[in-house]
């Protein structure tokens, strides 16, 4: 029998169209103001008359909320959390939180062993944050998965100096000055000498977070430079000590400019914020990788900063009642400036198991603004 055989341009051919192909999905937030006024004046009527304890089914709530309207490629994402091991979380972040308050006000001796112990929690509390926050989201029954170990995040939270000087500065401050003038002097220069550390440190916990999560068997990559998130840090650090030297000069030689040089302040901050939030989010979303599944992100600053300030004053001129609508426009937009793109097909990822993960760390993270999920 005589075989044909493929010539070398067919080969080729057969090649290339067995290749992979990639494919923008689609990525939708279809909630709306109307609906979840309805969760929000819920959520903030019961958490008020149980005195905070309902917000942990508030936060339930509201993320289920978010999550069942946000569609990856006519899908909706799934939240699966319960709220007791969220209320528990809470009330031991409430603990740390009063331990610090007294060691501050009361028992200021106290005050370096209360920053210390704080100092080796905050690796636990990162690592805690982020396998509670994959163990409970799911897409398509996938749940992800987090495998980081203290260790790790202990390496990644102070292989740069910004946390490490600031705690030390802090440390000595409570030793050598009682006084609350000389203390807060001297965290201010804490700050500001871990300032410079700080892009390279926020970008170390983000390769951290993406590099232990997996997702259908597939671990995350990152690849998103220190220089490129010092950069952004850079020039809004820039933006802003141009507004700050005019304004010094103009508190001291013209009286009563306090109300102006306040109202310049927050402007230049919301300012800063929005083109730090715009260049970060770009930043994370583009470097980031999960098998064949890569995100293109094109969140721009100066409508980032058009939504804070509209949010800002449709909020206070409405008393909070349209909370509710500045979230949902806000989450339109994000989501909006957000593409996924898709190498092959969903069956390359495959289901993994899961376990029950303690929300206290993720709880103790978002009570002290410590939440690097994406």
């Amino acid at each position: 029998m005589n075989a044909e055989i493929p010539q070398q341009g067919e080969l080729v051919s057969s090649a290339v169209s067995a290749a992979p192909v990639e494919r923008e999905l689609s990525l939708q937030f279809v909630g709306n103001p109307k609906d979840y006024f309805r969760v929000w004046v819920v959520n903030l009527s019961l958490t008020l008359l149980t005195l905070g304890v309902f917000s942990a089914w508030a936060k339930v709530r509201k993320k289920r909320y978010f999550y069942s309207h946000t569609l990856l490629d006519g899908t909706p994402l799934q939240y699966t959390a319960q709220p007791i091991p969220i209320l528990k979380g809470r009330l031991l972040a409430s603990g740390l939180f009063l331990i610090y308050y007294f060691s501050e006000h009361l028992l200021v001796a106290a005050l370096p062993f209360v920053l210390g112990i704080g100092l080796l929690l905050l690796p636990w509390v990162i690592a805690r944050s982020a396998a509670f926050n994959a163990r409970y989201s799911s897409f398509r029954n996938m749940t992800p998965t987090f495998d980081g170990t203290y260790r790790e995040a202990f390496v990644a939270a102070f292989k740069v100096p910004a946390i490490p000087l600031f705690v030390g500065f802090s440390i000595l401050a409570a030793i050598v000055s009682f006084d609350r003038p000389g203390f807060i002097a001297a965290m201010g220069a804490a700050a500001g000498l871990a300032g410079l550390f700080f892009p390279a440190w926020i970008r170390d916990q983000r390769q951290f977070v993406v590099t232990n999560t997996s997702f259908g068997g597939r671990r995350g990559e990152f690849d998103a430079t220190r220089g490129a998130f010092f950069r952004r840090y850079f020039v809004a650090g820039v933006f802003g000590a141009l507004f700050a030297i005019p304004l010094f000069v103009l508190t001291i030689w013209i009286p009563r400019t306090g109300h102006l040089a306040t109202f310049i302040t927050y402007t230049s901050y919301v300012i800063m914020f929005a083109y730090v939030q715009a260049g970060t989010g770009n930043l994370v979303w583009n470097g980031l990788r999960v098998g064949g599944l890569r995100f293109r992100s094109n969140l721009k600053a100066t409508h980032l900063l058009w939504l804070y300030l509209s949010n800002a004053v449709a909020i206070v001129t409405s008393l909070g009642l349209l909370t509710p609508w500045a979230v949902m426009r806000t989450l339109h937009y994000r989501i909006g400036c957000l593409t996924p793109v898709l190498r092959g097909d969903w069956g390359k990822f495959q289901g993994s198991s899961s376990s029950t993960v303690a929300a206290g760390g993720s709880e103790a993270g978002e009570f002290f603004d410590l939440d690097f999920s994406l």
